[in-house]
């Protein structure tokens, strides 16, 4: 095996198991989960609980998103949500609080950073508040286990009668800039997820939204099945809890989502219900007309699957407005009143649908899955990892990556000319989709384009986790005969200028999406300058919006960006003319 490791510790560093077991149950043992209005309406401790009984009823469940960047908005808004569509005779069975990146910090560390304008519990009564608001079942994702704060929030979260929190593929992904503390992130990591599972009897579940992670990156679905199995035997078998996977966003194949949701329920040993199937993002984009048509599309799909394997996955009503701006309190009901109609009318469709070859297919993607979750467990202890040790083996394959994890122990057959050196056996959506986009705009290029930037060297990245757009202008650009340095996702400031430093770029181009596009464009020019790189050439493109100047959601900051000297032109069939033209810029 011919692998690199990107370490930012070393693993035999951490506590052994029993020592990191023992801690988190003292931990738990301090932990009192208060019941919420969701629990004493339905009569139960647990959403877990409350999940089965809806899959023996054959009910489908409902699931939002909300977090403003104030707690007052955000109680606001769960009111309002939860109020209209009573009196509109629909309901909503639980709500995820998207939270900002800065709670994922830990407390002593925030004074140093930028929020990013989503939600901030400020203090223990805003926490305890977020399960009395509505009786809904609040959900607890993004910036929570994973982070660098994994076990504080446990903590809170439960204490607050959240019994659901995540997500674990973060921990993969996400970064926070400024802080080198990754031993310590990873052995907080561990412990937040056996403090979980002291819980587990209850019903207590870890949320893992798999396309938050490196799920997102892998190019074959069996090998994203694989590494679901990878995250349930760190957190189940090695950590002692219980996952509830989630996976939508980047499968834009409405069988495809049938199949996998198949398939990811064959590998799970405990039968844990799912946390929500999340909406398909991928086609979601600049035109509301568009958009409309994309919900009813994908919801089709997961509603009839979970009438016929209940498994407990809520369904997701993206509001049509999610690739614009954060969505009000109004495009979450207006979406979720569509959703109604669309649970009304699935049955009919979920006659016709080829269940038999769903199950085929499934039983494919589960034996590649098998295969992929094997030779990675024998590739790391073959490498000296302590294959018994959840921490050993979560900071290890977050040293290899996605990209080589795939290419030395992916399923598929071994092929020298095939993307990563495998034929999938099941492409996944997003490269299906990227392939698409690029052949779309290489076709309306001239045949001087196709070479234009043929010896230009070019650094790209993604200022969040989201790296659709990345590839996308990867692509395009690699294409066209760039040579291209990719930062991946979650990246550095000081990662863009050591790179455009080392490759002599004269390009950057960076893919924005959560809310963050001001002050990471802010943060980028100001480095640059101080560097000595003024002449550098910024390319943004994605969702340019960030909560600033007392707004409580994220406003359009394209002139702003403007103002720092950033291009802002999203549209990517101009992207080789304008790469062209800056680095000409740059060089004179």
């Amino acid at each position: 095996m011919d692998i690199k490791f990107n370490r930012r510790f070393h693993e035999k560093e951490l506590p052994d198991m029993k020592t990191i077991r023992n801690d988190a149950k003292k931990i738990a043992d301090g932990i009192e989960i208060t019941e919420t209005l969701f629990m004493k309406k339905y009569g139960v401790k647990s959403e877990t609980e409350y999940k089965r009984k809806m899959m023996k009823a054959g009910k489908i469940m409902k699931h939002g998103v909300i977090g403003w960047n104030s707690w007052q908005a955000t109680a606001e808004g769960i009111r309002t949500v939860y109020e209209t569509l009573e009196k509109e005779g629909s309901h909503i069975d639980r709500l995820g609080m998207i939270c900002d990146w800065i709670m994922g910090v830990p407390e002593e560390y925030r004074n140093r950073f930028q929020a990013s304008g989503s939600l901030i519990f400020n203090n223990p009564d805003e926490w305890k508040q977020i399960g009395q608001i509505a009786p809904i079942n609040p959900h607890l994702g993004d910036h929570m286990i994973g982070s660098l704060n994994s076990v504080e929030n446990v903590k809170n979260g439960l204490g607050a009668g959240a019994t659901s929190i995540g997500n674990l593929a973060q921990y993969f992904t996400y970064e926070y800039p400024g802080l080198d503390m990754e031993s310590y992130r990873t052995e907080d990591y561990i412990k937040a997820m056996a403090v979980m599972g002291e819980f587990k009897d209850r019903g207590v579940c870890m949320h893992c939204n798999l396309d938050d992670g490196y799920g997102a990156q892998f190019h074959d679905v069996a090998n994203l099945l694989g590494w679901a199995k990878l995250e349930r035997y760190m957190a189940e078998e090695l950590a002692g809890g219980r996952v509830a996977h989630c996976y939508g966003n980047l499968f834009s194949d409405p069988m495809l989502r049938i199949v996998f949701n198949r398939g990811i329920s064959k590998i799970d040993k405990y039968q844990t219900p799912g946390t929500f199937v999340n909406g398909n993002t991928i086609d979601y984009g600049m035109s509301m007309a568009k958009n409309y048509s994309v919900m009813p599309t994908y919801a089709l799909a997961d509603i009839a699957c979970q009438l016929k394997y209940p498994t407990g996955y809520a369904i997701n009503a993206i509001p049509y407005s999610e690739a614009l701006r954060i969505p009000s309190a109004e495009e979450i009901i207006e979406c979720q009143l569509s959703m109604d109609m669309v649970i009304e009318k699935a049955p009919y469709y979920a006659e016709y649908i080829d269940w038999d070859r769903i199950e085929e297919e499934a039983d494919q993607l589960v034996a590649g899955a098998n295969v992929f979750f094997e030779r990675v467990i024998n590739g790391l202890d073959d490498l000296g990892v302590d294959i018994e040790h959840a921490g050993e083996v979560a900071a290890v394959l977050k040293a290899i990556g996605p990209e080589q994890l795939e290419t030395n122990f992916g399923a598929g057959e071994a092929r020298e000319n095939a993307m990563r050196g495998r034929v999938p056996i099941r492409g996944t959506s997003i490269v299906q989709t990227i392939t698409a986009i690029k052949d779309d705009v290489l076709s309306k290029m001239s045949a001087e384009n196709l070479t234009a930037l043929k010896g230009i060297n070019v650094v790209v990245g993604a200022s969040d986790v989201h790296e659709f757009g990345k590839e996308v202008v990867k692509n395009v650009l690699c294409e066209a005969g760039a040579n291209i340095f990719d930062l991946g996702t979650s990246v550095a400031i000081s990662e863009v200028i050591d790179t455009v430093t080392e490759s002599g770029s004269r390009v950057v181009c960076i893919s924005t999406y959560n809310g963050m596009a001001y002050s990471f464009g802010k943060a980028l020019i100001t480095a640059l300058n101080e560097a000595g790189m003024e002449s550098i050439k910024v390319l943004m493109g994605g969702r340019l919006n960030e909560a600033i100047d007392g707004n409580d959601v994220p406003i359009d900051v394209t002139d702003k960006l403007i103002a720092l000297g950033i291009s802002v032109d999203n549209d990517i069939d101009k992207l080789v003319d304008t790469v062209v033209k800056f680095n000409d810029e740059a060089n004179r």
